[in-house]
């Protein structure tokens, strides 16, 4: 079941904290929707209300999980929007568990910030992305091809291509930015079908997906100065 966030105002002026019997709605939402895959169920701050995740996604039910509200919870008052920092958290991964043979790594200046790239070599987006981290430098990255191949047919071989490359790197850069295609042969063993089944694991649903090393996950291409910063700041 897909769900799509819109924005839901629910004001938390005057409320208490919510004591969920949390089973209670597990049990109630496993009866009601048991093909939904839910990851976890936590009390908010409006009584009554409790926190669904869900396919990477957050919706909220009530006690008898009858219903969904679909939408971010906001505390106005403090000006905090509680399910972006919710997802922000969910969204975390552990970077150790990244098998990390089955990416491409490069290595600018002294490496010491990391950042983990999921990139389709025909997205528009990672194109952009790439050009952008060309400008950066003391970074190790470490780039898992991850074709999406029911919106880019011929993706998965070019990445097969670029994979079997006698330098990988170099001809994932003259592909992507300097629109160069690779000329070596798709033959050889490569960890596509792996880093597929990751990023499904992983709720990678678009790209270019990143992460930086404390684990924060980053949607779609930022610009080098943007990704300066959040590197700076990744603990």
């Amino acid at each position: 079941m897909k769900l799509w966030l819109h924005t839901l105002v629910l004001s938390l002026a005057g409320m208490g904290l919510a004591h969920a019997d949390v089973n209670a709605v597990q049990q109630n939402l496993k009866k009601n929707y048991p093909d939904i895959a839910v990851s976890s169920v936590t009390p908010t701050p409006v009584k009554g209300i409790y926190e669904v995740l869900t396919q990477g996604q957050i919706v909220y039910t009530s006690d008898d999980a009858q219903y969904f509200l679909v939408g971010n919870l906001v505390d106005p008052k403090n000006q905090r929007n509680l399910t972006a920092e919710r997802m922000q958290q969910a969204n975390k991964i552990n970077v150790a568990d990244l098998p990390l043979n089955q990416a491409i790594k490069h290595v600018k200046g002294n490496g010491k910030r990391v950042l983990y790239v999921f990139s389709d070599p025909d997205c528009p987006y990672c194109k952009r992305l790439e050009k952008e981290l060309s400008q950066i430098d003391n970074v190790t990255i470490y780039t898992f091809l991850y074709p999406l191949k029911s919106l880019h047919p011929n993706a998965e071989k070019i990445a097969a291509q670029i994979w079997c490359s006698k330098n990988p790197y170099q001809a994932w850069q003259d592909y992507l930015i300097r629109d160069q295609a690779p000329t070596a042969s798709a033959q050889c063993a490569t960890p596509i079908q792996k880093n597929l089944a990751l990023g499904e694991k992983l709720n990678i649903s678009g790209t270019p997906t990143m992460f930086l090393k404390n684990g924060e996950r980053l949607a779609g291409a930022m610009d080098a100065a943007s990704l300066n910063t959040v590197l700076d700041q990744a603990k």
